[in-house]
């Protein structure tokens, strides 16, 4: 495995229009499509504008060649920007982060295996277990107990760089990657460029994620005082077509400005629209307002045309009752008094950045993800203690030691490994909601339905309540005892309402038992959740199909067929209604 450590130098922006980079956002294309070009790569079909127009803020998507598909597993990455130029060069770079870096995890020789003692006994500089018990803020758990939690888990290590220090250290990178997930991949013009980027995101997920579970009341910004002209350009465009705007500080006690958007439309909202709330974080205040005001054009679908967005950082409120403390906030402020840790040198910046982050009580981990022949800047960012909405909010590394074992080991393997974890960790939900979990997948529902039932006995933090009466009802569906999965779903629903899966077990019970219509209900609100599920989209049509909806029906076969053209129901049932209607002479 080689070691690809990152070092960092001085990078002064050339660009500062409505983001802060190396060079100008046409020069950026140009360099990207270059590189496709000497290298034949083909990850990228074309770049296409996809906005109506109304908003006048340009949202483009780069549509991925066949190569690119295959890899990153869909086929758009979206951008943004004030200015076409820009939203251009954000939906290229977005597929150039994809693209390295799943990539980079799909390389074997990109990493080790073996467990703790393996690496040490190698003479490898690993992390210290210490790090990985801070991650997810676990003070109770001893390092002797944790050591044998994680003896024999065979996760994979690759190289990072600790920028406090810049020394190259042998990371697990099963663990943070079960933390992180997709959160941290970047790219840039530079290394430079890239890792503002990245450490930005990860920031930004982590006020995002307090916020939203704390319910933190944060200052309103007053939008009459801000004076960027990029940025009150973004607003007046808001305000011309009637959506309400509201903007708030969120950068808590980071010490790195972000800002919290969140946007609707009184006219389209709910039938042509939704509410919209995402954040943007960078250096500069002022950047990270219009990052966020542009993400929510990239979201928003012009507040016209029904799409639905997935959420990530921030949860997709149902009504504004839902974000009492985002609309109704009991401070303002105003963007020039916010934290500002903007310079002309990037480098200066992160120097900055990595100082707040160290006050955090954390560090800086920079893995190089570039892939080795398009050769465009790329890492993945990994900031131990950085929360996550939904990963890493219970403060127990036991139950993410369980949860690697399920992804590391199979068969008698993994249930010997959860019985000796049993003998450190006591009486804990996960270990048997794991259990539970393996005898589902061995298809034993039965005794997976007790351990499901003993898991949620057994006081299970919140954050996890959900995925257990998920799988709970997963059991009695499979066990057509579908009145009791259907009570079961409800209660899991209570704790997440925003929970696609399982308004998947709901639809599909009520379909069991005929109740047609309420499965239509609980199939629509998951494409709302989860747009690109195409089999929520064929189980809503085939649900339309049976309550007389007969032209939406078709409307949601296409588009289900349009994401995964193999469902074979659905095209069988597609091909019979249009067969149908042109028996009957309609268009």
């Amino acid at each position: 495995m080689q070691k690809k450590s990152i070092r960092l130098q001085s990078c002064r922006k050339q660009y500062t229009h409505d983001q802060d980079k190396f060079c100008s956002p046409e020069q950026t294309v140009t360099r990207f499509k270059e590189r496709l070009k000497e290298t034949g790569l083909d990850i990228l079909k074309e770049v296409k504008r996809i906005d109506t127009g109304r908003l006048d803020i340009p949202v483009y998507f780069s549509v991925c060649g066949e190569e690119a598909s295959a890899v990153i597993g869909n086929k758009k990455q979206m951008g943004k920007g004030s200015t076409p130029e820009q939203s251009q060069a954000s939906a290229c770079m977005e597929l150039a982060e994809r693209y390295s870096f799943f990539s980079f995890i799909r390389n074997d020789d990109n990493f080790l295996v073996g467990d703790y003692a393996e690496m040490i006994s190698m003479g490898y500089p690993v992390l210290d277990q210490k790090i990985l018990l801070a991650s997810v803020h676990d003070h109770s758990l001893t390092p002797e107990v944790f050591d044998r939690l994680l003896h024999g888990l065979p996760m994979q290590w690759t190289w990072a760089t600790r920028l406090s220090d810049n020394a190259s250290v042998l990371i697990p990178f099963s663990w943070f990657y079960a933390i992180n997930e997709f959160n941290g991949p970047s790219a840039g013009n530079t290394f430079e460029e890239a890792v503002l980027q990245g450490v930005s995101e990860l920031i930004e997920r982590h006020v995002c994620a307090l916020v939203s579970r704390d319910k933190l009341a944060t200052p309103a910004i007053d939008q009459n005082s801000i004076q960027e002209p990029v940025a009150r350009e973004l607003i007046q465009k808001f305000r011309s077509q009637g959506i309400e705007l509201y903007l708030n500080d969120f950068t808590l006690d980071t010490g790195i400005p972000t800002v919290a958007a969140l946007a609707w439309d009184p006219k389209t909202f709910p039938d042509k629209s939704e509410i919209v709330y995402t954040a943007g974080t960078t250096p500069d205040p002022n950047k990270a307002l219009i990052r966020a005001l542009t993400e929510v054009a990239q979201l928003a679908g012009d507040f016209e045309t029904g799409s639905n967005y997935v959420a990530s950082g921030l949860p997709k409120p149902l009504s504004l009752d839902e974000v009492e403390h985002v609309v109704h906030p009991d401070k303002t402020t105003t963007v020039e008094e916010m934290v500002c840790l903007a310079d002309d040198d990037m480098f200066v910046e992160i120097q900055q950045y990595l100082q707040a982050v160290r006050k955090m009580g954390s560090d800086i981990y920079l893995i190089n993800t570039m892939h080795p022949l398009l050769q465009i800047p790329a890492i993945y960012t990994i900031i131990p203690g950085a929360h996550f909405r939904e990963r890493a909010m219970g403060g127990s590394a036991s139950l993410f030691a369980a949860k690697l074992a399920t992804q590391l080991l199979e068969g008698s393997i993994l249930e010997d490994k959860l019985k000796d974890m049993q003998n450190y960790i006591k009486d804990s939900y996960y270990l048997a909601f794991y259990r539970g979990k393996f005898a589902y997948e061995q298809g034993d529902c039965s005794l997976a339905l007790d351990l499901f039932t003993q898991s949620l006995a057994l006081s299970p933090n919140q954050e996890d309540i959900p995925y257990i009466y998920s799988y709970l009802g997963c059991c009695q569906r499979d066990l057509e005892q579908f009145d009791l999965a259907i009570e079961n779903i409800q209660q899991g629903l209570s704790y997440d309402e925003e929970r696609p899966d399982m308004h998947n077990i709901l639809g599909v019970c009520y379909f069991k038992t005929d109740q047609y219509e309420k499965a239509v209900q609980h199939f629509r609100r998951a494409v709302v959740l989860n747009p690109v599920s195409a089999i929520d989209h064929a189980n809503l049509a085939l649900n339309l199909e049976k309550t007389g909806q007969l032209e939406e029906a078709i409307e949601e076969y296409q588009v289900a067929l349009g994401l995964d053209p193999h469902i074979a129901f659905a095209l069988e049932r597609l091909e019979t209604l249009l067969m149908n209607r042109a028996e009957r002479g309609e268009a």
